[in-house]
This record gives C-alpha cells, structure tokens and sequence, in this order.
C-alpha cells in the first residue's frame, strides 16, 4: 500500500545579544515511507529504520543538526528590529549625568583708572565699585563618559540689589590734587558667568571606603558684570545731591583656562572638595555717561585689557539617597587686567580718540552658594 510522505522542518534561531553570529537548530521529523517511495528515494536520502513504539500508527525519526551558517536567514520581524534600535548605542553615550542647581549670595568690587593723554597725572580719573551685594542662581550639568572623562556646563545669573560707586578726577599724580568727586548708588544690574570644561576624574588613592580623586580640567569662561550709576551726589566740590544721573558701565572678562579639583570621599555620603583655575583674560568695556553731553550716547567710550583670572572654592557635598545629594561651596575670584590696556572715547560730535592710558581694572568676589545635586 503507498503511503505518502512527510516532512515538518522546526527552525529554532539562537540569537543573543553578544553574538550575531550564534549557530541555528533545526529540527527535521520524518514519517516512514512505504517500499514503493523507498525505491523511488535515493540512497543518500533513505532513512534508516529503528525500533519505534508499536503503538504508534506511524514511525517518526527526529534530526537535529546546525544550520549552515553560509545560508541567509529569514528576515526579522518587527519586535526584533525594535530590539535591535534601542541597543544601538548613541553617538554622544555617557555612563551617568548630574543636574545640579544652587542659590547664593556674593560681593563684587571693582575698579579701573586712566592717566592723562601724555602720562601726566598717571591718574587722571579712576572708578571704584565697592560692597556691590549680588543674589545668584546657578545652574548646570556634568556628563561622565567612559573612562574616566566628564564634561561640564555652567550656568549663573546674578541680581545686583545694593552696592557703592565712586567717581573721582586728579590734577597731580599718584590721587593728588582731586578737584572732583562724586559718590552715587549701584542698586541696579546684573552679572551673568558661563563656562564649560572637559576633564578627567583619576583616582589617586583607594582605602576601603575613603578615595580621593584628582580631575585636571580645560575650559572656556565668560563673564559680564552690568552696573547701573544712580542717585549722584557731589562730594568734592560739596555741593550735595544732583540729579538725571542714569549711566551704565557693562564689563565682560572671557577667554580660556586650565584647572585642577581634587575630591575627598570621606565615606559613602560625604565628599569634600578644592578647586583652582588659572583663566587667561580677554577685558572689554562699554559705558554710557549720560550726564556728559560732549559723549556720544549710548556709547560713551570703550576699554580693552589683556590680563588673567585667579579662582577657587572650597566645596561640600553630602548625599541624601542614591540619587539626591546637598552641596555647599564658598567661593573666590580675583581678576586683574593690565596688558595692552586702552580707552577709547567717542564724542557727540562724531570724533573718537584712542588712548593707551588705561592703567587696569580689577575684580574681586566672594561668595557662597547652597544647592541640590541629582544624579541620573
């Protein structure tokens, strides 16, 4: 009697997510064949008989063997190329990332001179910006990439809300011989800091729960410091109180620095850190005298200075749970700008003049700052 044929052919793909390139089973169940078809089948192709189960009605052979890894495979489906998109690593991957946002309090001063056209006075006229009270918030994000390397943006914006201004004017050298002076209000303003660095967190020692880190940095800074002048009063001659004062004098200091942080992890929640950078100093300056009508206005007359930026903090962080951790950093800057210094004036009546008589301008702030840390 002839009986017909079967073959059920099981193809069982192993596939993990270390190797593509993993072998196929495959599963081929034959039924026994009737003398007519084995004569028809070629030798290679014949299977042989074994002793099967007489209570079953048909005799079933099963193969197993691995697939020829030089035949394609079937196409994937949908839910394995949805697989294959979310393992595929980004182009900017980072190990882990910290958002972090503070409050502070900090206090300015600043000041700058100028010498006469020929160098006599050496100190014509000199401005000084003194207890400038300044409330900040700051933000930022640091990146941390395999090894050991980070990235840092900061960000901090500064509400002026009380300070001093004097403005003072020489006939003789060395501050001799004032014949004006004036001292006013700078209640007014703002400050703005930005800065992004790379660095690169090495671990110098290891002692069961306690490491230190030391991170080498570079970077690029930006600051801007926009006093307002007010409520003008004469000291010198005395003749009090006057009125319509409403000048401004904006600051920027920008240009590149290096830096080195060093961290203390003291156990499992509290680390404590120091950081110095040395900043390389671009100044420039704009001001509107607004009470001067020779000046051209809104730009009076313009300053420029190469110099340099020393910074540093000292700063805490104590961990609340894995992801949460309260910070605390006291914070120092001094910045001075002595190089190639120049002041350029610009008149009402379209002339400027440029002199090389811009003695320097320096900076100073101190300040303390309390936030959040929340790491992801």
């Amino acid at each position: 009697m002839k009986r017909s044929y079967l073959s059920i052919i099981v193809a069982l793909s192993m596939n993990t997510a270390h190797s593509a390139s993993a072998p196929t089973l495959q599963i081929h169940v034959f039924e026994e064949q009737s003398a007519a078809s084995l004569e028809k089948t070629p030798a290679s192709k014949i299977i042989p008989e074994n002793a099967a189960s007489p209570s079953r009605k048909h005799n079933l052979q099963l193969h197993v063997f691995e697939r020829d890894p030089s035949v394609r495979t079937p196409k994937t489906s949908s839910a394995d190329s949805t697989i294959a998109i979310k393992n595929k690593k980004p182009i900017l991957g980072y190990q882990h990332a910290e958002f972090y946002g503070a409050t502070g309090y900090r206090k300015d001063e600043l000041d700058w001179s100028i010498a006469g056209l020929n160098g006599t006075p050496n100190i014509l006229s000199e401005l000084e910006w003194d207890d400038i009270e300044i409330a900040t918030l700051n933000i930022g994000t640091t990146l941390y990439f395999q090894p050991n390397w980070l990235l840092n943006f900061d960000f901090t914006y500064g509400h002026i809300f009380d300070g001093d201004n004097q403005d003072s004017d020489y006939f003789g050298n060395n501050r001799t011989l004032e014949f004006s002076r004036s001292n006013n209000n700078t209640d007014d303003g703002m400050t703005i800091d930005a800065s992004i660095h790379a660095g690169y967190q090495w671990l110098a020692m290891s002692n069961q729960q306690q490491q230190i880190y030391l991170i080498p940095k570079i970077g690029f800074s930006y600051h801007a410091q926009y006093f307002n002048i007010s409520d003008g009063f004469q000291t010198i001659p005395s003749t009090g109180s006057f009125s319509g004062l409403d000048s401004n004098y904006d600051a920027t200091w920008y240009g590149p620095w290096l830096g080195l942080e060093s961290e203390f992890a003291i156990n499992e929640k509290l680390t404590l850190g120091v950081n110095f950078e040395y900043h390389y100093a671009y100044f420039e300056a704009t001001a509107n005298w607004n009470l001067r009508s020779d000046f051209a206005h809104p730009e009076s007359f313009t300053q420029e200075a190469e110099g340099y930026g020393l910074v540093g903090n000292i700063h805490g962080q104590y961990r609340l749970n894995k992801d949460l951790a309260l910070t605390l950093s006291v914070d120092y800057q001094d910045w001075q700008a002595s190089r190639d210094g120049f002041d350029t004036i610009f008149f009402a009546n379209g002339f400027s003049l440029k002199t090389e008589r811009l003695n320097g301008v320096n900076w100073k702030s101190f300040g303390a700052n309390l936030g959040l840390v929340y790491q992801f």
